[in-house]
Parts: structure tokens; sequence; C-alpha cells
């Protein structure tokens, strides 16, 4: 499977797959952690970083998809790698994949990763990965997942300071200022060039991996134009009100999903999925809140066609 992933023209050249049709073919894999990884090596990413700084570098390697295909067979040396805390904890487990496709694909003659920079004692940042590549470069990496909604009504200019995470203590403009303006610099402060250095791991080149959605209000979700530096190509899906949750329609399926089943398309059976009333009675009266998938069928079974955050009828109104 070729990835495709720049065309100049207007007219794809022939053979190419679309991007929502590469994240779906992730779902012919058996086991949730390879079509895991086949989402983060396939899906966008969430921002767009200046090109000196961005990881597509990374997913470069030679028969991925066939690397892949032989790990679905015999997941439990990649499982068995799985910090236990990425049992719950989303941004954990998005490192583990990240560190496990590194180890895979990039083979680095070394690898470093939650390095801790202290200074005076205190803790001043932290390097997500610091590695050194075959030809003797030396990269550091910083990886994120996020998942924002969007509160503007205004489908034409909304900014960065409108995407708010689902538990409202995130906005997409805090975390990106984080990201570019701290993290990335890290090993240009006294106590990051020291950390790394004593390492033998001092950066020559930054790279940021940023995966994720954006959720928009329901009734318009497509047609948002989303500010720069937001990829145009990210990932969307919808957000709506549990007192609206009717509306998503009785013509699909749903299903609740929990962390951290929040990458990878969707894919069940049909004892797992929810119709729309039952859905409707589930999110009731829910108080944070819940990612749902919609769901048709296909190839024998149930699976995602768009997903979006069911909120309480207060969320965003509280104090």
């Amino acid at each position: 499977m070729s990835t495709n992933r720049h065309y100049s023209s207007d007219h794809p050249p022939e053979g190419f797959i679309s991007k929502r049709g590469l994240l779906e073919s992730g779902s012919a894999y058996q086991q949730e952690v390879i079509r895991d990884l086949h989402w983060l090596i396939y899906s966008p990413s969430l921002m767009t970083p200046p090109d000196t700084e961005s990881s597509d570098w990374l997913f470069t390697a030679p028969d991925i998809d066939a690397q892949l295909a032989i790990l679905d067979q015999n997941p439990l040396p990649l499982i068995s790698q799985l910090r236990q805390q990425a049992q719950f904890r989303l941004g954990y487990y998005f490192e583990d994949l990240v560190r496990l496709y590194i180890n895979i694909f990039t083979q680095p003659t070394d690898l470093k990763h939650n390095i801790q920079v202290s200074r005076d004692k205190t803790t001043v940042g932290e390097y997500d990965f610091l590695m050194a590549l075959k030809n003797g470069i030396k990269v550091h990496i910083e990886a994120a997942v996020k998942f924002y909604l969007c509160t503007s009504d205004d489908i034409h200019h909304c900014d960065l300071k409108d995407f708010i995470g689902p538990n409202r203590s995130d906005r997409l403009n805090r975390k990106w200022q984080r990201l570019t303006g701290h993290q990335l610099q890290l090993s240009k402060t006294e106590a990051g060039k020291n950390q790394a250095d004593a390492l033998g791991l001092l950066p020559d080149r930054h790279s940021l991996l940023m995966r994720g959605y954006l959720f928009y209000p329901y009734h318009q979700w497509q047609q948002y134009t989303p500010p720069a530096p937001i990829n145009p190509e990210h990932l969307k899906g919808w957000w709506i009100r549990a007192a609206e949750a009717g509306s998503l329609g009785s013509d699909y399926q749903y299903v609740i999903l929990m962390k951290p089943r929040w990458m990878a398309l969707a894919r069940c059976c049909f004892q797992e999925t929810l119709s729309n009333t039952e859905l409707t009675k589930m999110t009731d009266s829910i108080s944070t809140p819940m990612l749902i998938a919609r769901l048709r069928f296909k190839d024998g079974l149930w699976r995602e066609t768009d997903r979006g955050f069911i909120v309480p009828d207060n969320w965003n109104m509280q104090p």
C-alpha cells in the first residue's frame, strides 16, 4: 500500500488512496494495538509546524504495512511493552505507541524517553524522546495526542483559543504555545542542554509529532474553516449537547469510546452497539463529555462513519 502523502496536481495520481481510506484500511487488523499503530502512522498531523520541525520524516520507512501485518499475527511482544498506566491514560498509551514505532521502524542506535530536566532540584521540563539515528543525527521529538471542541459559532472565523478540551482545563492556544515555545526549545536552555549532553544526545534536530481530532458544533461540523496553524487536513468530528442527542439519527448504531479507544476508527460487533434510543437514555444526565462513534454495518462488522462528543447541557457554561 502506498501512503501517497503528497501530490501537487488537482488530480491525484492513479492508485491514490484518500486519507480517510488509509485510516479505514487499518480496520483490517485484528489487534487493537496494531490498529492504533496504523492510526498513528497514517493520520494527519493536527497542526502544521514549520518544515524544520515536522515529524513526517519518521513515517517514510519501507514496508510499513507488511510489517504491521506480521505484528498483527503476534502482538504479545508489543502489548508487554505498554506501561500499565496506558490502559487508562491516553497520553501514556500514545507515547508508548510512538516508542514502539520508533524502535521497530526507525531502529535508532540510542533512544531515551520521558527524561526530566531539573534546575536547582526543581523540574523545569521533560524531553518526550531523545534519540540517535544510524546516520549519527540526534533528534528530540515531542509527541502529543489531543482532542479539542470548538466553541465558536462562526464557521469561518474561529480562533485557537476557541478550542477547549472535554474537561475544560486545556485550550489549544495554550498547548500550542507550550509545545512550540517551551518543550521544543528545551535543549536551548542551560539545564536542558546539560541534561541532553550528559546522555550524549544533544539534539541536532527537533520534531513535533501531534495527532488528534478537533470537534465542531454538530449542525455545521463539516463546514468550519480552521485557523492557521491548524492543519487543513486535520481529523474532524462533531459535538452536541445531551438534550439534542436524538437528532444524531436512528439509522445508525452507536458505541461509547472509552479511553484509550480514542484513536483508531471503531469497529464493533452488534452486542457492543447502542441504538439512538438507548444512547439518548444513557447520556440524558451525563456530568462529563462522552466520545461516541456513529456506526454503519459493512463487511460483517459495525464500522465507524464519524465521531463526536455528547456533552452535558450546561457544558462550557459552567464557571
